[in-house]
């Protein structure tokens, strides 16, 4: 396991992801963690989709320096394992994971995860809305699950030494852990999902995972093997567009 990491502390930031890749890109950077009680310009995945993040939540990034010729396939799962793992402490039940990487609630969103490899540096970065969620359709937050406010202090040390527990758990050898913990907890297996990234998508059966954390496809009687992108359940009444 590795030892506790530097912490940064910020009242507020643009966002706690892009000030890390300035400081990896400015050749500033080092293994630490960026915290921040609030964002006024969070970034999702896809483009730099925007994440809210208000008062009461936990806006994180943490850097990381990763050995050459790492494949990071595996990666984004081991991560939504730790993220799911510290959260499950407080909310036991009716908690999904949600491929790649997002934690649910029921049917709702609490956490969402964004990773960036640059050079030799990872960046990997999260929100967890904890006492608090932006207003939007699909979040929720852990306080209105749990019934009762959560210290963000306690559940921001939980993460962090599941992020240091986890971090070289997406090696091949030691991935069987992420992969059956994710299997166990992912929602909507067998169901008819589309996958989007970008502008382009494509629909079939969501069938699972596979050992190096692809998401497994089932199209016209064919798998096909996806690396990234968005899942969303097909049904008629809901319709996804891009902005």
């Amino acid at each position: 396991m590795r030892l506790k990491e530097k912490i940064i502390r910020l009242k507020t930031v643009d966002s706690s992801h892009k000030l890390a890749v300035r400081l990896v890109e400015g050749g500033k950077a080092e293994e630490c963690a960026i915290v921040a009680e609030v964002q006024t310009d969070g970034v999702g995945r896809c483009g730099g989709r925007r994440w809210e993040s208000p008062k009461g939540t936990i806006s994180l990034s943490v850097i990381r320096k990763i050995p050459p010729h790492k494949e990071f396939g595996r990666l984004s799962l081991a991560v939504g394992v730790a993220v799911h793992e510290a959260i499950l402490r407080y909310v036991p039940s009716e908690l999904y994971l949600h491929w790649p990487n997002d934690v649910y609630y029921k049917n709702s969103k609490v956490a969402g995860i964004l990773i960036a490899v640059i050079d030799s540096w990872a960046i990997i970065s999260a929100g967890i809305n904890v006492n608090s969620a932006p207003n939007a359709a699909n979040s929720a937050c852990l306080k209105d699950a749990r019934g009762s406010e959560i210290p963000l202090e306690e559940l921001l040390e939980c993460v962090l030494a599941g992020l240091r527990e986890r971090f070289d758990n997406f090696d091949p050898g030691k991935f069987s852990f992420i992969k059956d913990y994710w299997l166990r907890f992912v929602k909507d297996i067998g169901r008819k999902v589309t996958i989007k990234n970008g502008v382009d998508s494509i629909e079939g059966i969501f069938k699972g995972i596979d050992d190096s954390g692809r998401l497994i496809l089932e199209k016209d009687g064919r798998n096909a093997f996806i690396s990234s992108g968005d899942m969303f359940l097909n049904t008629e009444s809901v319709t996804v567009n891009y902005e």
